[in-house]
């Protein structure tokens, strides 16, 4: 899949998600091959405000393509930031269009600014005049839903010069609930010319076949599906094609939690990388039993030496799947 100038070894990436895609979980992503991944939401105001850089953009232990994803209203700051990340080592600037938490919502950025396809078309034209490197927008399927307006802001959003169109096929309202509308994304994939991604209810293999075949997308973004099994995109990648094979990377749950804290500590320090790694240890120990009682005792744990233990304890010799 190529987006823009920038051509991408397969067609399967990793979404953003806020406090959970820093740089660590994307590095342990690609032990297990994935095409591109994508930051957590950057605020243009606080990073141009800064001029520094945040550590969700450190790129330790990347091989993939990164696309820094930024969010706000302001067409010159969202150009200015662009411009930032740019210079930061950013494959791609993406600009997040479909955030619905309300915090986002109510500065008028993220999912607000379907809602107002002027202003959406005024922030892309000023950052694709800013930048040299693929500009591509993550959406909602519309503000109310419905097919034609996911379908028409995709075409303005075209015009005004993006390269890729991310399309995360509920509403708003829906947030993270009830089935994605894979309607939508085939709707807007015959609408324009640049690839269009499908987002949304990728939580196996066979999701992101279904997804691959129903809508004709150019590619698939997996997200909630990767929190416990950052595996699974490059499993879905051994099964599309398109590309790049999956990698073979670590073998054990074990081994890919002792790789996930060695990345944690290459950017923080030991209490930070400690807690950061609670609510990942909460996702790879699901589906275990005993899992609540380790869940419990890991949340009171500061040691490091001591949670390790416990992992190696309760996950044992248990293999990926």
């Amino acid at each position: 899949m190529k987006i823009g100038n920038l051509e991408l070894g397969g067609n399967v990436v990793l979404a953003p998600m806020a406090g959970v895609t820093d740089s660590a979980f994307r590095a342990i992503v690609q032990k297990f091959s994935v095409s591109a991944v994508w930051t957590e939401m950057i605020s243009a105001d606080g990073l141009v405000r800064c001029r520094r850089r945040f550590p969700t953009m450190d790129l330790v232990g990347h091989q993939a393509p990164t696309v820094f994803q930024i969010s706000g209203k302001d067409p010159i700051v969202m150009a200015e930031a662009a411009k930032l990340v740019q210079d930061s080592g950013a494959a791609a600037v993406d600009v997040n269009m479909g955030c619905p938490a309300p915090k986002i919502v109510r500065k008028g950025a993220g999912a607000a600014l379907m809602r107002d396809r002027a202003l959406a078309g005024r922030i892309v034209s000023s950052i694709r005049r800013a930048i040299q490197i693929p500009l591509t927008v993550k959406m909602r399927s519309g503000w109310d839903g419905g097919v034609e307006a996911a379908v028409e802001m995709a075409k303005d959003l075209e015009q005004e010069g993006v390269d890729g169109i991310i399309i995360h096929s509920r509403t708003p309202s829906q947030r993270h609930s009830g089935p994605a509308s894979l309607l939508v994304i085939r709707h807007v994939k015959e609408s324009v010319h640049v690839p269009v991604i499908g987002n949304g209810g990728v939580f196996s293999v066979q999701d992101a076949v279904r997804m691959k075949v129903a809508t004709n997308c150019d590619g698939v973004m997996v997200g909630r599906g990767a929190l416990g099994r950052p595996w699974l995109p490059g499993r879905i990648i051994g099964r599309l094609g398109g590309g790049l094979s999956s990698v073979k990377g670590p073998g054990t749950v074990v081994e890919v939690v002792r790789e996930h804290f060695r990345y944690q500590l290459e950017t923080r320090d030991v209490r930070s990388a400690v807690h950061r790694m609670r609510k990942h240890l909460a996702w790879y120990s699901r589906g275990f039993a005993g899992g609540s009682e380790f869940r419990a005792r890991i949340c009171r744990e500061e040691s490091l030496e001591r949670v390790l233990s416990s992992v190696e304890e309760f996950f044992g010799k248990a293999t990926i799947s």
